[in-house]
């Protein structure tokens, strides 16, 4: 809604200059925490508690975790793309249907590990939790350079 009420209202091209600004800070939020090998400076240090797990149920407790991790602003994110995804919603940039694309990130990770799990030995999950771990630079260098890249394509486009 405030995405089409903006499209109609912001000129094209100022849009477009709101979509670079909005595209350069999350670059530099970013840059910042990778430098700082934090994570993302904008979201809350937080997560769903394991309490949940124990109080209310395996099925609560899964929903619980499904809306705290799709939600922007509730709890640990590596990267500000996630922010600068809603604010360029909200601008009237992105199409709507970006979020299916956002909730495949989420999605389809938890269900390759899902899957995948059943076939390792439940010795080597502090092993698998490590390597992930490590690969999470991979990760954070990954989204710098995808906000570089939109940045300088913004540039060259407007």
């Amino acid at each position: 809604m405030l995405g089409a009420a903006a499209k109609t209202a912001i000129p094209v091209k100022a849009q477009a200059i709101l979509s670079l600004g909005v595209l350069s800070c999350a670059l530099i939020l970013d840059f910042y925490g990778l430098k700082q090998k934090s994570w993302c400076v904008l979201s809350l240090r937080r997560q769903t508690p394991k309490r949940v797990l124990r109080d209310f149920g395996a099925r609560r407790a899964a929903l619980a975790w499904g809306l705290d991790a799709g939600l922007v602003f509730t709890t640990f994110r590596m990267s500000s793309l996630s922010w600068a995804l809603l604010a360029l919603a909200i601008l009237g940039v992105a199409p709507s249907w970006v979020g299916l694309g956002y909730a495949a990130g989420f999605l389809l990770p938890f269900l390759l590990a899902s899957v995948l799990s059943g076939t390792w030995p439940a010795a080597e999950a502090p092993a698998l939790a490590e390597r992930l771990a490590r690969s999470s630079s991979v990760a954070r260098v990954t989204c710098v350079a995808a906000l570089l890249c939109s940045v300088v394509m913004g540039l060259l486009l407007v």
